[in-house]
């Protein structure tokens, strides 16, 4: 994650990797639409991390990106 939406999870939009800690979220800060994208990708820009992560640890995952925007929810 950090690569593209950098360690404090600000973004980056040069890469197009936006805001993780914001209000602000293209396909929904809910934990289900995070949960998709995690799993599957979006549109060619978010990696599809299904092949790459434990069921489990993609749950974890997309539980903590739902996590870095709360405070501002």
């Amino acid at each position: 994650c950090t690569s593209c939406h950098g360690e404090d999870a600000k973004g980056n939009h040069d890469l197009g990797a936006p805001d993780l800690t914001d209000t602000h979220w293209i396909y929904g800060g809910d934990t289900q639409s995070i949960t998709t994208t995690v799993f599957h990708g979006r549109q060619g820009h978010m990696p599809n991390w299904g092949a790459r992560l434990s069921p489990l640890d993609l749950k974890v995952l997309a539980l903590y990106v739902h996590s870095l925007g709360e405070a501002v929810r």
